[in-house]
């Protein structure tokens, strides 16, 4: 697969509008590739902002306004053969699994339906297909007492059952990758499919946890407040991950695959993320556990060591660094130091 220095990649990016998206689109931008980015602009309101703004003035690169829930004209959109599709085009944001579970499961599972639909129906050759997933797939392992941790690609996803309202985004990003793969294999199109794990950084909104823990702490909340204080993620930068996924779609090794994107490295306690939110901001507030979240896993740390062996990708980018450069990134936009 073409890449810098033997001639410029097409890749198509579904929801690169979003937070992993923009940062995958301007990497490859920056790369000299091609870059076709395909969102509703939702999170944006259906406006571009100035991040894309300044994107899109790229040579190379085009962003088209479109709902995928509906069909597509994409053979109007791209040309006839490009070199990687990547689909990450999702509602995400934990407390919306709660909030607006029919939407999330039926939004994800449709984006995913049309966009298949559409590259068969235009017949639009694709050498690699990618699909990005999640950890949230395990939760259901993790319920039932059989998640290993760190956690690899050879975990069973289980989902006891379909009623735990949290279920609603980790199974219609699993029947994603069912789709993609039984897509891929009846219609010869390489696939692989990335779960991520907890990616954190500039402009990825503010319905995770990082974002909004910033922001509580410059609203200096006393008592701080905090949900399953015990509970432990391991937090990957953007940059780092979308390096690992660009990689994944380059390598022929990763054809076929279901590949962990995160860093193993870093797993803490939510309590302590707070603490070091706080640091990293000059605060100290009284930290205050409220309790779990229904559903909420205990403890998740990907193991990464089949993304290493088949990209030779690792995560540099540690915690310390990543808040103060995510930290930097929304205070700007406060008007805070």
């Amino acid at each position: 697969m073409p890449g810098r220095g033997d001639g410029a990649m097409t890749v198509v990016i579904t929801g690169g509008a979003g937070f992993i998206g923009y940062h995958l689109a301007r990497l490859h931008a920056q790369r000299g590739d091609r870059v076709i980015v395909l969102d509703n602009l939702a999170k944006l309101d259906g406006r571009q902002d100035e991040a894309l703004d300044a994107l899109s003035r790229q040579p190379g690169v085009s962003i088209h306004p479109c709902n995928l829930t509906e069909p597509v004209p994409l053979g109007e959109l791209v040309p006839p053969s490009v070199d990687v599709v990547y689909h990450l085009a999702a509602i995400n944001g934990t407390q919306l699994f709660y909030d607006r579970p029919y939407d999330v499961a039926r939004t994800n599972v449709m984006v995913t339906v049309q966009l298949l639909d559409a590259i068969q129906r235009s017949a639009i050759r694709v050498g690699r297909l990618l699909y990005s997933s999640t950890s949230e797939v395990y939760a259901g392992a993790d319920a039932i007492g059989v998640l290993r941790l760190p956690t690899d690609e050879r975990v069973p996803v289980v989902f006891p059952q379909p009623t735990p309202t949290r279920f609603s985004y980790g199974t219609s990003k699993f029947m994603g990758e069912v789709l993609c793969e039984q897509f891929g294999r009846t219609h010869q199109v390489p696939w692989t499919v990335v779960r991520y794990h907890n990616i954190y950084g500039p402009r990825m909104g503010s319905r995770h946890v990082i974002p909004e823990f910033i922001a509580r702490v410059h609203a200096r909340e006393h008592p701080f407040s905090i949900y399953g204080g015990e509970e432990t993620r391991a937090f990957c930068y953007v940059d780092d991950a979308v390096e690992a996924t660009r990689a994944a779609a380059a390598s022929p090794s990763c054809a076929g695959e279901i590949v962990h994107i995160g860093n193993s490295r870093e797993e803490l306690t939510m309590r302590e993320l707070a603490r070091r939110v706080m640091r990293a901001m000059g605060e100290e507030l009284e930290i205050v556990e409220r309790g779990r979240r229904q559903d909420s896993v205990a403890r998740r740390c990907p193991d990464t060591s089949k993304l290493t062996r088949l990209t030779g990708c690792e995560a540099q980018v540690d915690l310390d660094q990543g808040l103060a450069k995510t930290l930097e990134w929304y205070m700007a936009r406060t008007g805070a130091r």
